[in-house]
């Protein structure tokens, strides 16, 4: 007799969740199905960056590798939570860049990513059946982290107009608060700049879902994967917030320096929680990856010396701030539809007047342009989509050249849309 695999593994492979929608579409299997070339696809999809990585970051590279001693170092076990000096070159980062006094390399684990830092994460701060809070729309690939993790209850709370296309989040910071106090989620969990609209949460909404958390005696997490990719001229107060035992957050170099493929991760927790978070993450990953470490380490130590670190991230966020201008125009002048301004990260949400899933299998099937349907980051996203504008950053004409594509589907199918 076969044998059973797990329920949750068979629950989560009949599902369709929106990360394996994302890859499904995105595979240039799937095109050659279609009949389309690859290479002619005009792919708004990636939530990837597309920027040169420091010069500095590939020095360090080299110099690993044309140093025996270093190369046989980096082949060696880093300690569970990561390398000391790493962690201390992390703190020496956060207070170059954001001021952020504080934080201790006690109060730092390196893991292997922001990803698998947070499905670890889960572990250590929920039990079965507690709740975890989201907003509506938040990353489409929490939801399956966290059952993954272990079966809780996850509640949402909406902070899109869905009728005139406004993102209300400040508008709704007493009922946010107050509906942390009424569902009393054990976690919170924020992203800012958040993935998919882009939006950046206001100083007033954190400090409000911070002090909710704590008369509750819960966690807030904020993941800060786009936390060096901002375009407002002010950056908020609470991105050089230190932990403290009820606020807590998730790092990742993966966006800034273009490490994508070079995994690595941090958070930034209590003493209390790093100890906890030790024992779990020896059982998943046993210990991050010691190269990156080292290169991270020296880049970090040789950017500050040298005064580029901040020039270089200005650069970036200068990139992808006018790759985002040139979005929100190309949508404006070719479609008219409604979107979202960017203040940071790498994407737009648009309102289609439609099934977003239908709208992005019709349009890559007539045009060759991919999207992303809005559905798996909330119910506020059914009938809107996610668009990237990360892998186009250095090809303006492009994202121009795939909006016009998108109006002449339209034109074609305008009997499709309600609005």
């Amino acid at each position: 007799m076969k044998p059973v695999l797990s329920e949750r593994a068979i629950t989560l492979k009949r599902n369709i969740s929106p990360v394996r929608q994302i890859m499904s579409f995105a595979n240039p299997e799937y095109f050659k199905q279609l009949g389309l070339d690859p290479a002619e696809v005009i792919s708004f999809a990636g939530g990837w960056v597309n920027h040169a990585a420091p010069v500095e970051l590939q020095e360090s590279y080299q110099e690993i590798f044309n140093d025996k001693n270093l190369l046989h170092k980096s082949g060696g076990y880093s300690p569970t939570l990561g390398m000391p000096e790493c962690k201390e070159a992390l703190v020496k980062y956060e207070q170059h860049i954001y001021d952020l006094n504080g934080l201790t390399p006690k109060q730092i684990a390196i893991g292997a990513s922001s990803t698998q830092l947070t499905f670890d994460l889960m572990k250590v701060l929920l039990n079965p059946g507690d709740k975890i809070a989201l907003l509506d729309p938040s990353y489409c690939n929490f939801p399956t982290q966290i059952i993954a993790a272990l079966h809780v209850t996850i509640v949402r709370f909406p902070v899109v107009d869905v009728a005139t296309w406004k993102y209300n989040a400040d508008e709704k910071i007493k009922q946010f608060a107050d509906f942390i106090r009424t569902e009393k989620p054990k976690v919170v969990l924020l992203v800012s700049p958040d993935n998919p609209t882009s939006q950046v949460l206001s100083d007033d909404f954190v400090q409000a879902a911070l002090k909710a958390v704590e008369e509750i005696g819960s966690f807030l997490v904020m993941d800060f994967a786009y936390k060096d990719i901002v375009f407002l001229e002010k950056i908020p107060q609470y991105y050089s917030l230190a932990p403290s035992d009820h606020f807590l957050s998730i790092h990742s170099n993966s966006k800034w320096s273009r490490s994508l493929g070079r995994r690595l991760g941090w958070i930034e927790a209590s003493e209390d929680i790093i100890e906890s978070f030790e024992s779990v993450q020896g059982s998943s990953i046993l210990c991050p990856d010691t190269l990156h470490q080292m290169a991270l380490t020296n880049y970090i130590h040789k950017a500050i010396e040298k005064n580029t670190f901040k020039p270089y991230i200005q650069q970036v966020r200068e990139q992808y701030k006018k790759a985002a201008q040139e979005t929100v125009t190309a949508i404006t002048e070719q479609l008219g539809l409604p979107c979202f301004t960017p203040q940071g990260g790498l994407y737009t949400c648009m309102k289609v007047g439609m099934d977003g899933a239908q709208f992005v299998e019709g349009m890559l099937k007539e045009t060759g342009v991919l999207f992303i349907p809005g559905w798996g980051f909330g119910r506020t996203l059914q009938n809107a989509i996610r668009i990237s504008y990360g892998p186009l950053v250095n090809d303006h004409p492009k994202i121009h050249q795939g909006m016009k594509k998108a109006r002449e589907f339209l034109d074609r199918n305008s009997h499709l849309q309600s609005q």
